[in-house]
């Protein structure tokens, strides 16, 4: 009974206060709340409709303004809730481009919303609502409380008031937010939610790059994509300490598996995510496929390898090649003038042969040099590749086969330095095959696109494949063949591979390999194919040595001038010296003014503080228009010796050479003047 006194005023009192609540409170709460929804409805329309608009804006930057029926389509597209509202869209100027018919009465509520056009206001969008009827519902509500009040001590005794689980609401409206961005991205893009660390939603990417469907990624943890339990570990224990200290984890270099079980290179971001109270509610987890990125740095790895290399190359070979010029051709005079045993002809025969194969090693040193550029001509691959073969396996054991259509493309490259590659190829494969074998040579015309070889561009090739049947090539080498010095071979340069990759670089090609130990090696040589004619020569054609008449021959190297002097004199040709372009341009003028003029000038390309054949030229063409010149070179940095003719050059003849080859040149030039 105590209890129930004390009880009933506490009851009585209450519900006067749940009473006056009601009577006055709640129609005026309901008033503030039905206000506020409507300013927030009419935001949210606000915004919706200003994005329509400015995605009609956006497809069309210059004549927006004339789109009078799509924009009021956007006006008319969301319901008014049963209030009176008036939309209008304005232009940058404040001029009423599109509005409704509706006719708002006072009192009203105005919002405004900003056009935007690539960061800049284009226009406005203008929404007002008439408040008349939330008043009149205010105060029937007012009315109607007062003989119901009693029956609200009950319902709000009875009512329960139910919490609401924020965290899985801003999770969705993050990701509805979200999923028009990331799906258009290119990298694999990930949302996990913070309690079960399950994928809830993933961007088409990241199916292309993992290879399974989105069904199979989702409410799951991304874990099973890792290569294995200690990766596993490894990214956990980072991602840890890098929330803790940054707040987010960054990976550059990490490893995970298509669903094929291929393991990739890819670079990790994982970022929180949070609601609007900053509750953390999962994470965004960004991966990148960097795979090509990784070929690239690694061909780029390999070309400075090569560049740096080719300072010293360049250097060594332009000195080793003026020793050479003397050698050979003191060689090529004493065989020409002596008269002795057939024995000291042999022992002549033999260093000759050695020089030849010093200049070839000058050669290799020169194609990954900054010189070097290939003298490119349209060549019949398949006969360019046939004669190299069958040189390089004369006395061997082992045969090659060929294989190739019959409307096999033309290329374009110098056929010297593809022989050597081809050369540097089968001595390879012979040499993978101490017993014998086959190296079976196949041609194909192929048209690339972009994505097919990273370092090529998109056109049509000549494809050449060169598989022997040897032992193959371990994978921790596999990498390393190409690059200069690298060789597992107790006799060998290491040179090989790295100059024949090298000259295929600068023939605009692409050399790639593939082995496994047990299964031979295939090499795969890529070379631009030609729209060119291959042009033959006459079976008949003889190379004429012999001539008369006066040579000027300009090089700064004394023994040069002296052994090539003897050479041309034992051709027939009176020769006149000179040190550098100074010198060589003072005795044209002099021989012109004499009457007795040059029929042919020679000129060394690189003069050691002096004038070069580059410079030269250019006087002398100016003193004789018709002046017949030849660039002679060991080593250029320059493009005259693969271009010679846009130079002012009719010829051009390499370092070191041979007394046949130097006729041959001089012979060409001066009767048809290339």
């Amino acid at each position: 009974m105590t209890s129930r006194k004390h009880i009933t005023p506490v009851i009585a009192w209450l519900s006067g206060i749940i009473i006056s609540i009601v009577v006055i409170i709640f129609p005026l709460g309901y008033f503030l709340i039905a206000y506020e929804y409507m300013v927030g409805s009419l935001e949210t329309q606000g915004q919706i409709g200003s994005g329509q608009i400015m995605q009609i804006i956006s497809m069309n930057p210059d004549i927006w303004e004339f789109e009078q029926h799509r924009l009021q389509e956007v006006l008319s597209d969301y319901p008014n809730k049963g209030y009176a509202e008036k939309w209008k869209t304005l232009n940058a100027n404040g001029e009423v481009i599109a509005e409704n018919t509706t006719k708002v009465e006072e009192p009203f509520i105005m919002r405004s919303f900003k056009l935007m056009d690539a960061g800049a206001v284009v226009g406005e969008l203008q929404i007002y609502r008439s408040v008349n009827k939330l008043l009149t519902k205010t105060l029937v509500i007012l009315l109607l409380m007062l003989p119901i009040g009693a029956g609200a001590f009950l319902i709000l005794y009875f009512l329960p008031i139910r919490t609401i689980y924020q965290s899985e609401e801003a999770l969705r409206k993050s990701k509805q937010l979200l999923e028009k961005t990331f799906a258009s991205l290119h990298d694999a893009v990930f949302i996990i939610d913070a309690k079960t660390r399950n994928v809830i939603d993933c961007n088409p990417a990241a199916e292309k790059i993992f290879g399974y469907d989105r069904a199979e990624l989702l409410d799951r943890t991304t874990r099973f994509l890792h290569i294995s339990e200690k990766d596993k570990e490894k990214f956990d224990a980072n991602l840890q300490s890098a929330l803790r200290e940054r707040g987010f984890m960054y990976l550059r270099e990490f490893n995970m598996k298509h669903k094929d079980g291929t393991i990739f290179p890819v670079e990790q971001t994982v970022l929180p995510l949070e609601d609007e109270k900053n509750n953390h509610i999962g994470w965004v987890k960004v991966v990148r496929d960097v795979s090509e990125q990784k070929k690239m740095e690694e061909e780029l790895l390999r070309a400075q390898k090569l560049e740096s290399l080719g300072v010293l190359a360049g250097g060594i070979a332009h000195d080793f090649n003026n020793l050479l010029t003397s050698i050979m051709g003191n060689i090529s005079l004493i065989k020409l003038y002596i008269d002795s045993p057939d024995e000291l002809s042999q022992i002549l025969e033999d260093a000759e042969k050695a020089s030849l194969r010093a200049r070839d090693l000058t050669y290799q040193l020169l194609t990954f040099s900054k010189g070097g550029a290939p003298i490119k001509k349209a060549t019949s691959i398949v006969e360019l590749v046939k004669d190299s073969a069958r040189f390089a396996l004369r006395g061997s054991n082992v045969r090659f086969d060929f294989s190739f259509p019959e409307d096999i493309w033309t290329v374009k490259v110098d056929a010297g330095q593809i022989s050597q590659v081809i050369n540097n190829m089968i001595i390879n494969a012979d040499q993978a095959m101490p017993e014998g074998g086959i190296i079976n040579i196949r041609f194909e015309n192929v048209t690339l696109t972009e994505s097919d070889l990273m370092s090529l561009k998109a056109g049509e090739y000549v494809k050449i494949s060169i598989k022997d049947q040897g032992i193959g090539i371990s994978g921790e080498y596999l990498q390393k063949i190409f690059d200069p010095y690298f060789t597992t071979k107790h006799k060998g340069s290491g040179l090989g591979l790295a100059t024949a990759y090298s000259i295929i670089k600068k023939h605009d090609g692409q050399i790639t390999v593939d082995s496994k130990m047990g299964s031979g090696t295939t090499f795969h040589i890529y070379l631009p194919a030609s729209k060119e004619k291959v042009l033959l020569h006459s079976a008949d054609h003889k190379t004429k040595l012999k001539g008369s008449g006066k040579i000027l021959f300009m090089d700064d190297e004394e023994a040069v001038r002296k052994t090539t002097g003897f050479m041309l004199g034992s051709l027939g040709y009176n020769v006149v010296f000179a040190g550098d372009g100074d010198e060589a341009i003072k005795l044209y003028k002099k021989a012109i003014e004499s009457g007795d003029s040059f029929k042919a000038v020679i000129m060394d390309l690189t003069i050691a503080g002096g004038m070069g054949g580059k410079e030269a030229v250019k006087k002398l063409i100016e003193l004789d228009p018709d002046v017949k010149t030849i660039v002679s070179s060991g080593y250029s940095n320059d493009p005259v010796m693969s271009d010679y003719k846009q130079y002012g050059f009719h010829g051009v003849i390499t370092k070191p050479y041979q007394i046949e080859e130097l006729g041959d040149t001089i012979s060409k030039v001066i009767e048809t003047g290339h």
